[in-house]
């Protein structure tokens, strides 16, 4: 079976220029099309579906930049080429900065053709081979969540059950060591399962219509529920939690659960890693259109190196005494404020504590954006 030859569109208004691109591509065993102006150059890229297509920028009717953005907007991994005169060398470059791969200006030879050409083949097949390892990534992802899902989970809440049975005496009278043993178990199991579950959140983040429930809600009530729900843990450890009132009632759009995720986890953080009778301090400030909310401990720190890596699966930073997490709670606090369109950022030195600062659009900037979109 002979392999398919690489398809090449020519888009341009010059029958000679046409001609000339078509005598030289096809004597290099590439399949070549032409089309004359931008609408049906356009269509053929549709029916043909080109490796690379050569734009032509000065054409009647729908332009060569407009042809460009409707060809990158695909995303089909084709590798677009303006043909430009001398004259228009600046919109070329501007060109690119939309997406074209490269420039052929006029009048040019068969050897520059040539060559602009197999450097897009290249590209064009690099582009397919990541497009490849991509889809397999996203393949072996989707088939280790669900056996994160059900080979593992499944069992694991199984066995839980049965100690559950073994401790409460159902299957019979247990001693007080075996009843010690049986709790350090449960212990252990329930750290497990709070893991993988953990790490299907965050491996799942992106699947989820989360969008779907943003809605708009106030985000001192928000922060204050989630200060509500880490009470215990700071009265147990003895840390004092302070929030600095708020003299406007800022507005965040977005999903309210998952975002008092992000708060609860950092101002946890900031208790459990908190030196003896330390404080967590809250504060609520405009930062341009965003809402920026620091949560400051006066905690152990965290070194330059560990901050740059901070956020990664699976990354914990190791200090002597002190009990790590996961190493997911950041990973997912920053996925989320992704899906939201903020940030998080970290300050810190050692042994003397961190800021986590989160910021978050302003509804009223989310508006303005929406307002900007549709007028376009």
């Amino acid at each position: 079976m002979k392999p398919e030859l690489t398809k090449i569109l020519i888009i341009d208004d010059e029958p000679a220029i046409c001609d000339a691109c078509y005598q030289i591509l096809t004597e290099k065993n590439y399949s070549v099309e032409i089309a004359s102006n931008g609408s049906e150059g356009l269509k053929k890229f549709e029916d043909f579906n080109p490796d690379v297509v050569f734009i032509d920028l000065k054409m009647p009717g729908i332009s060569g930049i407009d042809v460009l953005k409707t060809i990158v907007e695909k995303k089909k991994n084709t590798i677009p080429i303006v043909i430009t005169g001398y004259a228009s060398i600046e919109t070329a470059v501007e060109s690119m900065k939309n997406g074209a791969f490269d420039f052929l200006p006029k009048p040019f030879t068969a050897d520059e053709l040539i060559v602009i050409t197999a450097r897009a083949v290249a590209k064009k097949r690099d582009l397919d081979v990541k497009e490849k390892v991509n889809i397999e990534k996203e393949m072996m992802r989707q088939n280790f969540i669900s056996l994160v899902s059900h080979e593992l989970r499944t069992p694991l809440v199984a066995v839980m059950q049965y100690l559950e049975v073994l401790y409460g005496g159902m299957a019979g009278q247990i001693s007080e060591q075996q009843r010690q043993i049986i709790e350090r178990m449960k212990i252990r199991l329930n750290e497990l399962l709070d893991l993988i579950n953990r790490w299907l959140k965050l491996a799942r983040l992106e699947e989820l219509n989360i969008k779907e429930n943003f809605q708009e809600f106030s985000l001192e009530q928000l922060i204050d529920e989630s200060v509500e729900l880490i009470k215990p843990l700071a009265f147990e450890k003895r840390i004092n939690i302070e929030k600095k009132s708020i003299n406007e009632d800022y507005k965040v759009f977005g999903e309210k659960d998952l975002l008092k995720e992000v708060f609860v986890n950092l101002i946890t953080n900031g208790v459990k890693y908190n030196q003896e009778k330390g404080s967590v301090y809250i504060n609520c400030r405009k930062d341009g259109d965003y809402i920026a909310v620091d949560i400051t401990d006066t905690g152990i720190g965290i070194s330059d190196d560990d901050i740059k890596r901070l956020g990664e699966e699976f990354y914990r930073v190791k200090r002597e005494g002190v009990v790590s997490g996961s190493g997911l709670g950041l990973a997912i606090v920053k996925k989320i404020l992704d899906i939201h369109n903020g940030r998080l950022e970290i300050k810190s030195k050692l042994n003397e504590g961190s800021t986590f600062t989160v910021y978050l659009p302003l509804v009223a900037c989310e508006n303005r954006q929406g307002e900007k979109r549709s007028e376009k």
